[in-house]
């Protein structure tokens, strides 16, 4: 089972920063250093002392967290020749905080209360419009007068007013949920960087390994939640709405493959998590490829009308200045 059903579920356990997560990387080289040290030690003591060796390390000169049978250069070659290795193997960690944390989820929520504040206003403009009241004194209007304004403005502006609306929301829910995604990215992260951190502690000690299951933190967005007896497609229940509490507790999130994050060989472990991190970013991309194609179906309906031949229907999202017939005014 995923640890997080919904996206509801996983605001709820808020998850690491991306600066914290670079942070708990930041720890990793020391670690790291020794463990390929303990990795190549075997290879460049044979290749020193074929025969074995009778040194003993000094106390002033020890480095290691084992007896090495070394001289204290010998040691500290050793050390330099591990060091860049750790180095990149922690910047490659990096990197992939910085690829897949790709956006700033502040913006993206800065720009979710722009547009629902933009929503709201044209519900706003609507009623300090008066346009209620302005259509009720227009049905007493009889003639040609009466049904030109009634056709060519005021039946329209009410329409194509409540399609914008629906659009910004569309859109503020579309950020929202590309918000919530990078929430999830830090999550599938602080899995990862937490297992590599078990797997370097655990060092080169054999394959059976303590190490805590990744299962439950790798997820993708689930099966698009359907309206009460309607089609399975997330516009109709809550890309136009004004708010998006609807798909956050009922849009599922369910677990992909597990990665593994195991090795005792720190090469081996290098390359177990750059297969991770393109797990999670074939994810993401699997996420957004989803919600693009949802937010794409509810601005379609919209295209479909401004294209429509029929004044009537193009008019219910872009107000005809010349009327439903067309005729100037």
């Amino acid at each position: 089972m995923p640890k997080f059903a919904t996206f509801q579920s996983m605001m709820d356990d808020e998850p690491p920063t991306k600066d914290e997560l670079k942070e708990m990387i930041a720890t990793f080289g020391e670690p790291l250093q020794m463990l390929y040290i303990r990795s190549r030690y075997d290879a460049f003591f044979n290749e020193r002392y074929p025969a074995g060796s009778s040194i003993q390390n000094p106390s002033d000169t020890w480095i290691f967290d084992f007896d090495t049978h070394m001289t204290a250069a010998e040691d500290e070659e050793l050390r330099s020749m591990c060091w860049p290795l750790a180095t990149n193997f922690v910047i490659d960690l990096l990197m992939g905080v910085d690829n897949l944390v790709d956006k700033v989820e502040g913006d993206l929520d800065a720009m979710v209360a722009d547009l629902l504040a933009l929503a709201t206003s044209y519900g706003g403009a609507m009623t300090d419009a008066k346009l209620t009241i302005v259509q009720e004194r227009l049905e007493s209007w009889h003639g040609e007068a009466g049904a030109a304004i009634r056709e060519r403005y005021s039946d329209h502006l009410t329409r194509s007013t409540q399609a914008h609306q629906a659009m910004a929301n569309a859109l503020a829910n579309a950020a929202k949920l590309d918000s919530l995604i990078l929430m999830k990215v830090r999550h599938h992260l602080d899995g990862l960087i937490r297992a590599t951190a078990t797997a370097i502690d655990n060092g080169p000690a054999g394959p059976n390994l303590n190490i805590e299951p990744i299962i439950g933190w790798l997820t993708f967005i689930g099966v698009i939640v359907s309206a009460p007896g309607g089609p399975a497609v997330m516009s109709t229940v809550g890309w136009v709405g004004s708010t998006i509490k609807t798909i956050l507790t009922e849009l599922p999130l369910e677990q992909t493959d597990e990665p593994t994050m195991d090795s005792p060989d720190p090469d081996e472990l290098r390359e177990q998590m750059l297969a991770a991190l393109a797990q999670v970013a074939e994810v993401v991309k699997a996420d957004r490829e989803k919600l693009a194609g949802e937010l794409i179906t509810a601005f379609e309906e919209c295209a479909a009308l401004v294209a429509s031949t029929d004044p009537a229907e193009s008019s219910r999202v872009i107000p005809n200045p010349n009327g439903v017939d067309g005729i100037a005014l």
